[in-house]
Protein backbone atom coordinates (compact mmCIF):
# COMPACT_ATOMS: atom_id res chain seq x y z
CA UNK A 1 0.00 0.00 0.00
CA UNK A 2 2.66 2.57 1.08
CA UNK A 3 4.45 2.11 -2.85
CA UNK A 4 0.65 2.68 -4.13
CA UNK A 5 0.56 5.94 -2.10
CA UNK A 6 4.19 7.02 -3.64
CA UNK A 7 3.03 6.41 -6.62
CA UNK A 8 0.23 8.82 -6.36
CA UNK A 9 2.33 11.19 -5.15
CA UNK A 10 5.03 11.02 -7.64
CA UNK A 11 1.93 11.23 -10.20
CA UNK A 12 0.48 14.53 -8.73
CA UNK A 13 3.77 16.26 -8.68
CA UNK A 14 4.45 15.37 -12.58
CA UNK A 15 0.76 16.74 -12.78
CA UNK A 16 2.02 19.82 -11.64
CA UNK A 17 4.08 20.70 -14.26
CA UNK A 18 6.39 23.59 -13.25
CA UNK A 19 6.10 23.01 -9.40
CA UNK A 20 9.72 22.13 -8.52
CA UNK A 21 10.17 19.62 -5.26
CA UNK A 22 8.04 20.78 -1.85
CA UNK A 23 11.85 21.65 -0.81
CA UNK A 24 12.46 24.33 -3.27
CA UNK A 25 8.83 25.12 -4.50
CA UNK A 26 7.22 28.80 -4.66
CA UNK A 27 4.36 29.17 -3.28
CA UNK A 28 2.41 32.01 -4.35
CA UNK A 29 2.23 34.76 -0.77
CA UNK A 30 -1.82 34.42 -1.19
CA UNK A 31 -1.63 31.06 -1.15
CA UNK A 32 -3.39 29.19 2.25
CA UNK A 33 -1.13 26.40 3.68
CA UNK A 34 -3.18 24.52 6.92
CA UNK A 35 -1.59 23.40 9.44
CA UNK A 36 -4.43 20.78 11.28
CA UNK A 37 -4.65 17.45 9.75
CA UNK A 38 -6.96 14.70 9.32
CA UNK A 39 -6.25 10.71 8.26
CA UNK A 40 -8.71 9.76 5.82
CA UNK A 41 -8.82 5.95 4.20
CA UNK A 42 -10.16 6.34 0.65
CA UNK A 43 -11.17 2.64 -0.46
CA UNK A 44 -8.30 1.00 1.08
CA UNK A 45 -5.21 3.50 0.73
CA UNK A 46 -4.26 5.73 3.65
CA UNK A 47 -4.07 9.84 2.81
CA UNK A 48 -3.30 12.80 5.05
CA UNK A 49 -5.32 15.73 4.03
CA UNK A 50 -5.31 19.31 5.28
CA UNK A 51 -8.87 19.82 7.79
CA UNK A 52 -10.37 22.90 6.22
CA UNK A 53 -13.68 23.65 9.12
CA UNK A 54 -13.15 26.87 9.59
CA UNK A 55 -15.28 29.67 6.97
CA UNK A 56 -12.61 31.41 5.70
CA UNK A 57 -10.16 28.05 5.07
CA UNK A 58 -13.29 26.94 3.21
CA UNK A 59 -13.25 29.54 1.32
CA UNK A 60 -9.61 29.86 0.50
CA UNK A 61 -9.22 26.41 -0.38
CA UNK A 62 -6.68 25.84 -2.73
CA UNK A 63 -6.28 29.47 -4.36
CA UNK A 64 -3.29 30.48 -5.84
CA UNK A 65 -1.76 26.86 -4.16
CA UNK A 66 0.33 25.06 -6.44
CA UNK A 67 3.10 23.11 -3.90
CA UNK A 68 2.08 19.96 -1.56
CA UNK A 69 -1.55 19.85 -2.58
CA UNK A 70 -2.00 16.01 -1.24
CA UNK A 71 -6.09 16.68 -0.45
CA UNK A 72 -7.92 18.99 1.86
CA UNK A 73 -10.88 18.06 3.59
CA UNK A 74 -13.43 21.10 3.87
CA UNK A 75 -15.76 20.67 6.64
CA UNK A 76 -19.13 22.34 6.99
CA UNK A 77 -20.48 23.42 10.29
CA UNK A 78 -23.39 21.24 9.94
CA UNK A 79 -24.39 18.57 7.81
CA UNK A 80 -25.81 20.21 4.21
CA UNK A 81 -25.25 21.50 0.91
CA UNK A 82 -21.81 22.63 0.54
CA UNK A 83 -20.90 23.91 -3.15
CA UNK A 84 -17.58 25.26 -4.67
CA UNK A 85 -15.54 26.41 -7.55
CA UNK A 86 -12.39 26.79 -9.31
CA UNK A 87 -11.99 30.42 -8.70
CA UNK A 88 -7.97 31.44 -8.54
CA UNK A 89 -7.60 27.18 -8.55
CA UNK A 90 -3.57 27.04 -10.17
CA UNK A 91 -4.02 23.48 -11.01
CA UNK A 92 -7.31 21.20 -11.87
CA UNK A 93 -8.82 19.28 -9.25
CA UNK A 94 -11.00 16.04 -8.43
CA UNK A 95 -13.69 16.81 -5.69
CA UNK A 96 -15.85 14.10 -3.93
CA UNK A 97 -19.11 15.25 -1.58
CA UNK A 98 -18.83 12.87 0.91
CA UNK A 99 -22.29 11.53 3.05
CA UNK A 100 -22.08 8.93 5.34
CA UNK A 101 -18.70 7.90 4.46
CA UNK A 102 -18.98 7.41 0.94
CA UNK A 103 -18.72 9.49 -1.69
CA UNK A 104 -22.54 10.51 -3.30
CA UNK A 105 -21.34 12.89 -6.18
CA UNK A 106 -17.64 13.97 -7.79
CA UNK A 107 -16.93 16.30 -10.22
CA UNK A 108 -13.60 17.79 -11.78
CA UNK A 109 -12.98 21.49 -11.44
CA UNK A 110 -10.79 23.58 -13.27
CA UNK A 111 -9.31 26.61 -12.78
CA UNK A 112 -11.63 30.08 -13.18
CA UNK A 113 -9.69 33.54 -13.35
CA UNK A 114 -11.85 36.66 -11.02
CA UNK A 115 -14.07 37.62 -11.00
CA UNK A 116 -15.14 35.01 -8.54
CA UNK A 117 -19.09 35.27 -9.28
CA UNK A 118 -18.33 33.99 -12.85
CA UNK A 119 -17.09 30.96 -11.80
CA UNK A 120 -18.88 27.96 -11.96
CA UNK A 121 -20.46 26.42 -8.76
CA UNK A 122 -20.50 22.10 -8.08
CA UNK A 123 -22.43 20.47 -5.69
CA UNK A 124 -24.83 23.15 -5.56
CA UNK A 125 -27.88 21.03 -3.22
CA UNK A 126 -25.59 18.30 -2.59
CA UNK A 127 -26.36 17.68 1.26
CA UNK A 128 -22.47 16.35 2.60
CA UNK A 129 -20.52 15.99 5.65
CA UNK A 130 -17.59 17.12 3.90
CA UNK A 131 -15.94 17.83 0.53
CA UNK A 132 -12.39 16.49 -0.44
CA UNK A 133 -10.67 18.29 -2.79
CA UNK A 134 -7.62 16.38 -4.35
CA UNK A 135 -5.16 17.07 -7.52
CA UNK A 136 -6.54 15.90 -10.84
CA UNK A 137 -6.42 12.06 -11.06
CA UNK A 138 -4.47 10.82 -8.23
CA UNK A 139 -7.89 8.97 -6.53
CA UNK A 140 -10.71 7.33 -7.50
CA UNK A 141 -13.06 9.45 -6.13
CA UNK A 142 -16.04 7.93 -7.78
CA UNK A 143 -19.91 7.55 -6.39
CA UNK A 144 -19.71 4.54 -4.01
CA UNK A 145 -15.93 5.16 -3.12
CA UNK A 146 -15.95 4.62 0.45
CA UNK A 147 -14.20 7.51 2.91
CA UNK A 148 -13.98 6.88 6.26
CA UNK A 149 -12.07 9.17 9.31
CA UNK A 150 -14.13 12.49 7.81
CA UNK A 151 -15.11 14.20 11.36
Amino acid sequence: MRDAHVARMLFAWLLAAGCEPSDTCKEDVRAQVIDERVELTIGGEDLEAELADEQVERERGWRHRQCDREGILLVPDERGPLAVYGCQLVLPIDVAFVRDGEVVASERLEPCPEPCSQCPLVGEGVEVDAVLEVPVGVWDLGVGVEISGVP
